[in-house]
């Protein structure tokens, strides 16, 4: 499994912010380890989440509820979601208000748990 690292996710932001003529900095480092670190925790010797659709969900999740920037946390998310999938022969078939709609999901609360993986899996398209 390739994960997303954090000289990643600040160049994604990077991105993100120039496409958006904005500023991105970082309100908590903490959190944003964090939310890399989602995808790869485990229980007694076992992964929290073992599938790619577990892992992607785990991390936009984390990017999202964590709110490691001051802004752009949705489009950062997205975008590093897209990437996630990408780097692990993956390609993820949602468009932009697709993505908009499902990171918005996750910050008002109405998209938790299982219902990520499930969001990603159904959108997941292997290119191996």
């Amino acid at each position: 499994m390739n994960y997303i690292a954090l000289d990643d996710i600040l160049n994604i932001r990077d991105r993100v912010a120039q496409a958006y003529a904005e500023r991105f900095e970082i309100m908590s480092p903490n959190g944003l380890m964090s939310a890399l670190a989602a995808p790869r925790r485990s229980a007694f010797g076992d992964e929290l989440f073992p599938t790619l659709a577990e892992k992607a969900g785990a991390l936009v999740f984390a990017l999202v509820q964590n709110h490691p920037f001051w802004d752009g946390n949705k489009r950062i998310a997205a975008a590093a979601l897209r990437l996630f999938v990408a780097r692990n022969q993956a390609r993820l078939a949602a468009d932009d208000q697709e993505l908009r709609l499902f990171t918005t999901g996750i910050a008002c609360g109405a998209l938790r748990d299982q219902a990520l993986a499930v969001w990603v899996s159904e959108r997941i398209e292997d290119c191996a």
